[in-house]
């Protein structure tokens, strides 16, 4: 008998201890089930197919990697750093998501095609773009305004390079489009970017729509932009007011290097934009145009640059310019 209740008492510990084992064992696979089913921080472009350091096209696989972002609202996509990725077709950079690049990653673009169509609430940090084709004619980085980019959205270009050094001079780096009934992009900010050896470095570009409504580019930030070698540096397209208007727009810390290629470096349409900066080299354009344009359809717009009135051209109404030279000769 006292043998027979020894057993049992055994018996009893032993099963104890191997449900303790069992649950444990439970606990640590559900611990691995919920640490792998974390999501990741962001989609790597390199798990899609893309490969920073051939000479295939990437196009397709950081396309999928993007829509796979937003599908899965991660929210971020990186490429790696010190790679160079080849485009031969655009990209739309879907709502909601950022493109974030490497420390010194290109996008090598080679053909003719609107680079990255931004849409609401996306983002690009960080990269260079680069074209190398002279066949290459339009936007690299493009916003429209059937997007209807407000101030609540998250939107913004960040620390971005784009080059041109096919040596074509054609192209566009940043293009703002809106020309459709109620269409428009407002209070984006574009912050510390280089443009360079573009035809223009940035458009902005308000059409009249075909209905009695608006279409209009308002109260965009641009900080710390660089405009180097481009035939027009910052080129505004609009009327003066609405129905199709470029209005309160700011360019601050703004620097144009000009070349012998440059016509324009400034050309301001639409009211109450401000532009404050430093243009360098002008001397090698001479004095035969103004490099700065207000047009007819600007008003009450100001710029405040090392640009004396005689390389000014102003055929808007209460536009105000000055230099810190003028300033200082009213004193």
């Amino acid at each position: 008998m006292i043998r027979r209740n020894k057993i049992i008492y055994f018996s009893a510990i032993l099963l104890v201890i191997c449900l303790l084992l069992y649950n444990n064992h439970v606990e640590k696979n559900q611990g691995v089930s919920k640490a792998g089913n974390v999501q990741p921080e962001y989609v790597n472009v390199d798990e899609f197919g893309a490969n920073g350091e051939d000479s295939k096209d990437d196009s397709e696989s950081i396309q999928r990697a993007i829509n796979y972002s937003q599908k899965s609202k991660i929210g971020k996509v990186k490429l790696l750093g010190n790679r160079n990725y080849i485009l031969r077709n655009g990209l739309v950079l879907a709502e909601g998501v950022e493109l974030e690049f490497g420390q010194n990653t290109r996008l090598i673009i080679k053909g003719n095609f609107r680079v990255i169509t931004v849409k609401k609430n996306a983002s690009i940090s960080n990269g260079i773009l680069e074209v190398v084709d002279d066949h290459f004619n339009s936007d690299v980085i493009y916003l429209d305004g059937s997007q209807k980019f407000w101030s609540w959205d998250r939107t913004q270009i960040k620390n971005v390079t784009i080059l041109n050094t096919s040596g074509s001079y054609k192209g566009t780096g940043l293009h703002l489009y809106a020309g459709g009934s109620d269409q428009y992009i407002c209070f984006v900010k574009f912050t510390d970017m280089n443009i360079a050896g573009f035809h223009t470095g940035v458009k902005l570009e308000a059409k009249k729509p075909q209905d009695s409504k608006y279409s209009f580019i308002n109260g965009n930030r641009f900080s710390n932009l660089t405009l180097d070698d481009c035939i027009n540096g910052i080129d505004m397209n609009s009327s003066v007011t609405v129905p199709n208007e470029s209005s309160g727009n700011e360019f601050n810390g703004l620097q144009i290097q000009v070349t012998k290629n440059t016509k324009k470096a400034i050309k301001v349409s639409g009211s109450d934009n401000k532009f404050e900066g430093i243009i360098w080299d002008i001397h090698i354009l001479g004095d035969l145009e103004p490099i700065i344009d207000f047009s007819k359809d600007s008003t009450r717009s100001s710029l405040f640059m090392n640009v004396s009135s005689n390389n000014i051209r102003d055929y808007g109404e209460y536009n105000y310019y000055s230099s810190p030279e003028e300033e200082a000769m009213k004193r």
